[in-house]
């Protein structure tokens, strides 16, 4: 039985191309970094000066957010890339024509740049991301239950906040009804469920600006914004940080709020036709309007300190409401909405990077080949010679970001087009063996077809992250030192320092030549990448450090 004519491979050429459009891969990227982390923007604020350098802190993070996000996406499409024995690149041109998913990777976009032991490193931090970025939600979550649980079934006297046996119940079941959603094959496939939260999220917003525009003009409803606050109201108003301290304090709250980089290649993996100008819009429709609501939650919320009792801001800006508050209700509810709904972001990189560890192991391949013989039809599907395009030249799928002409003889790169690349003459002969790692990409993807191993993978990494919240009474530690640490080299060092290390490659193959506006462009592309790395390396140190003072050394932490 061919390929063409049979039904199963008929719905895996389906699945195997790309679906995401800019709409889908926009609420995508929105829900992975919007959403518990946006409550602690009030306090950010508050630290650095809500009336102008907050402001500044959050428009420079916006913009070196993305541009790191173009270094991920041209690294990763380096990544895939294959060079001839002469020199030339390998690429697949069905992809072109095809719409073929793509198969880039964070972990071997970091082996590529940097070896072997690059990829275990990328695999494990990012993992390590996902899973306590989980257990921070699992726990928010429950906190976020806390008074409806609690009128239920009322604590033990003198309990207060933290893990209780009906808190955690509560918990575990959504939990229970959303696991599902983390076994989906894809992301593009979550579009309605990253729109419901962004609902919910931008009504937790409207709720604290509410809030905060009642108390600026005096209509707060308690009696908390007494005249000893009142006549401090221009103190609810700064432009600067009170201390260096204060600045560093804030920085990783700025910068947790946009971490999203662990799902940006999967997204651009299924992105339709991802031209240049595309993945623009799609970065940049993004990025500005989740800039736009944190400023407006940020300042707003920072305001309110007029109405606290102790005229500073929490953490997690909820808890300076009062919990009789039906609007506070409100939120709570909406939070722990877009909570559940930001699980399966969490879990599915880590899912697919667990699957993609187990089937790289002898004892993967050989489990994944002996499920596979066990269905005819999918025997035929993966192994039949005519499903496999360019003489099996398919291993490794070349991201194009900008989609080549007929006539053109090569593309300059405006921001992630690959420029000068032959195809012509290229044959698996002349293939170098150092690429041999690249053979595995084609079946890191088939593995994620095996149903029951993604539900399997998404249930060890979902229940075990909700397991280890019912234990934890506060993830502020874990959560500091994720957000100062691991945070900063996933997001910005690793992608730039492969960009750069990649870019070099190119150049070093002559793809980019002397002079013209191509070289300018890829000079400053490079410029650009070391810059961030020169910051952000030092940055990672002393925030770092910082974090580790506050959590264990100091005495009002």
């Amino acid at each position: 039985m061919t390929g063409r004519n049979n039904p199963t491979a008929a719905r895996r050429d389906d699945d195997d191309r790309r679906q995401g459009t800019i709409s889908s891969a926009r609420f995508n990227l929105l829900s992975s970094m919007v959403g518990g982390g946006s409550l602690s923007l009030p306090l950010a604020f508050r630290q650095t000066g809500n009336m102008f350098m907050a402001p500044l802190l959050l428009i420079i993070t916006s913009i070196v957010a993305q541009q790191s996000i173009y270094f991920l996406i041209k690294a990763g499409i380096y990544s895939t890339e294959r060079q001839s024995a002469d020199g030339g690149i390998i690429t697949d041109t069905n992809n072109y024509t095809s719409n073929k998913k793509g198969t880039a990777s964070y972990e071997i976009m970091a082996s590529k740049a940097f070896g072997s032991k690059a990829r275990v490193l990328s695999s494990y931090l990012v993992s390590a991301c996902c899973f306590f970025g989980t257990v921070g939600y699992a726990v928010l979550l429950r906190d976020m239950l806390e008074p409806l649980v609690d009128s239920l079934v009322p604590p033990p006297e003198g309990t207060g906040g933290g893990p209780t046996l009906a808190r955690n119940i509560a918990m575990l079941t959504v939990i229970l009804l959303v696991s599902p959603l983390c076994s989906m094959k894809n992301l593009t496939a979550l579009k309605n469920v990253g729109a419901a939260s962004m609902a919910a999220v931008l009504t937790v917003g409207l709720c604290v600006t509410y809030r905060s525009l009642e108390c600026q003009l005096g209509f707060a409803r308690d009696d908390n914004a007494s005249s000893d606050n009142n006549e401090g109201r221009e103190s609810s108003m700064q432009a600067f940080p009170s201390s260096m301290k204060m600045l560093l304090d804030a920085v990783p709250l700025f910068i947790s709020s946009y971490i999203c980089h662990f799902n940006v290649l999967p997204i651009h993996n299924e992105l339709r036709c991802p031209t240049s100008d595309r993945v623009r819009l799609w970065v940049r429709t993004s990025m500005w309007p989740a800039t736009l609501f944190y400023y407006v939650i940020g300042l707003t919320g920072s305001l309110y300190a007029k109405c606290t009792p102790t005229g500073e801001i929490q953490g997690n800006i909820l808890l300076d409401f009062d919990e009789d508050d039906p609007l506070l209700l409100l939120g709570r509810m909406c939070l722990a909405i877009t909570i559940t709904l930001a699980f399966p972001m969490l879990v599915i990189p880590a899912r697919d990077i667990l699957i993609r560890a187990v089937t790289g192991s002898r004892f993967g391949r050989r489990f994944i080949s002996k499920a596979m013989h066990q269905s005819s039809d999918a025997a035929d599907t993966i192994f039949s010679d005519d499903e496999i395009p360019n003489n099996g030249l398919t291993e490794i799928d070349f991201e194009p970001m900008e989609v080549a002409v007929a006539a053109a003889q090569h593309l300059e790169e405006p921001l992630m087009a690959m420029e000068n690349r032959s195809i012509a003459g290229t044959h698996p002969d002349n293939e170098s063996d150092e690429f041999d790692e690249n053979r595995f990409t084609a079946a890191d993807g088939d593995s994620t077809d095996n149903r029951l191993l993604r539900i399997v993978a998404a249930l060890l990494v979902f229940w075990s992250a909700a397991l280890l919240a019912c234990s934890v009474s506060s993830i502020d530690v874990v959560w500091d030192l994720l957000g100062s640490s691991f945070s900063i080299m996933m997001a910005f060092i690793i992608p730039c320092g492969s960009f750069l290390v990649l870019a070099s490659r190119k150049r070093f193959f002559n793809q980019v030549s002397d002079g013209g506006a191509s070289f300018r462009k890829w000079m400053l592309s490079r410029s650009k990448a070391w810059i961030m790395v020169a910051v952000f390396f030092p940055l990672m140190i002393i925030s770092t450090a910082n974090a580790v003072y506050n959590s264990f050394f100091s005495t009002n932490g």
